[in-house]
C-alpha cells in the first residue's frame, strides 16, 4: 500500500504546470485530490498517533495544491526509509 501511494504520487508530478511567471509549480485536479484522500486514510489507519498524520490532515483542510503535495510525498518516503 505505501509503496502503491509513493509511486502514484510520483506520477502525479508529470500533471504539474509552471507556475505564473514561470515560479514554482501548479498542481491540481481529481488526481490530487483522490490520491490526497488514500494518503490520508493510509496515515490515520497506521500511524493513527502521529504528530506528522495529524500535521498532513491540518495541511489539507483547506485547498490542496502543490506545496501540500510535496509534504505528503515526503512523509510518504521518510515513512518508508523508517520502516526499511
Amino acid at each position: 500500500m505505501l509503496e502503491n501511494l509513493i509511486k502514484a504520487g510520483e506520477e502525479l508530478e508529470s500533471q504539474a504546470q509552471p507556475g505564473l511567471y514561470g515560479i514554482g509549480k501548479v498542481l491540481s485536479g481529481g488526481d490530487l485530490q483522490k490520491w490526497t484522500a488514500r494518503v490520508i486514510l493510509y496515515l490515520e489507519k497506521h500511524h493513527q498517533n502521529s504528530s506528522l498524520t495529524k500535521k498532513a490532515i491540518e495541511q489539507t483542510k483547506g485547498n490542496v495544491d502543490y506545496g501540500e503535495y510535496e509534504y505528503l510525498l515526503g512523509l510518504l518516503k521518510a515513512i518508508k526509509e523508517n520502516e526499511e
